[in-house]
């Protein structure tokens, strides 16, 4: 094993050595995110925890911290960096759901107030996502307007984020085992073609040539090879960073 080692040249040892320090890395980095559980919210996870009564969700949103405190009665206050909004207040109230020869009859009726504004009001259907029907009838969906809060602050939650997180809130979890497994098995066959270079490259001869043995790989050939190790151990590091980050 260490003649094999001394007998590659430094490029190969260098992506070998990269490779088995994205394994190690990783390896520590699934478990720790794959512990954490919460909602997903503008496309990062906000870890869920218990305070007293009240339910948090914590974490970055917009490139900035961000905390939902979601209390009994469907009160919720969010946090994003220094600006605070709400409070937010989610209820139930059947007589808002509107009627009309087009609107679905098993929709739930929901009002939604900042303070003692009135945001929304009307009714709410869940299948795969979201969809709300105000007082007048008109849809919407978390997809298009999701009915904003603020048209001058996009940073302020929209109705449908707000009624996700007080009527279903989804849990979900960070880090996607598959590909943490698929980089693996690429990291694999790097070392694999590094390690055995020559000899995967006579072996391909044996199909061309009378006498591999006697080959010898040109300039051209050797370059293929040292941008495929590259390659191969970018692409390591992007699986399984994607990986890592992969909300499920």
């Amino acid at each position: 094993m260490r003649e094999k080692w001394r007998s590659l040249e430094r490029l190969a040892q260098v992506m070998l050595i990269i490779q088995a320090v994205l394994l190690a890395v990783f390896t520590v980095i699934y478990p720790i995110v794959r512990s954490r559980t919460g909602i997903e919210y503008r496309g990062r996870l906000l870890a869920r925890s218990v305070q007293g009564e009240n339910t948090v969700y914590a974490g970055r949103a917009d490139g900035m911290a961000a905390v939902f405190t979601v209390s009994p009665g469907g009160v919720v206050e969010y946090r994003h960096g220094e600006d605070l909004y709400g409070p937010y207040t989610v209820t139930l109230d059947p007589a808002a759901v509107p009627e009309g020869e087009q609107i679905p009859i098993n929709l739930t009726g929901v009002e939604v107030r900042r303070g003692d504004e009135v945001i929304f009001r009307g009714g709410c259907y869940e299948d795969s996502f979201l969809m709300l029907w105000d007082e007048n009838g008109t849809i919407h969906s978390q997809f298009s307007d999701g009915i904003a809060a603020s048209k001058s602050d996009p940073s302020e939650p929209k109705v449908t984020e707000l009624l996700q997180l007080v009527l279903a809130p989804e849990e979900t979890r960070q880090g996607f085992l598959p590909l943490y497994w698929l980089g693996t098995f690429v990291a694999g066959l790097n070392a694999l073609s590094i390690c055995y270079a020559d000899a995967l490259f006579r072996w391909n001869l044996r199909f061309r040539i009378r006498d591999p043995e006697k080959a010898e790989p040109s300039e051209w050939e050797l370059f293929g090879r040292r941008a495929g190790w590259i390659f191969l151990t970018a692409l390591t590091f992007l699986i399984y960073l994607y990986g890592a980050s992969f909300l499920f």
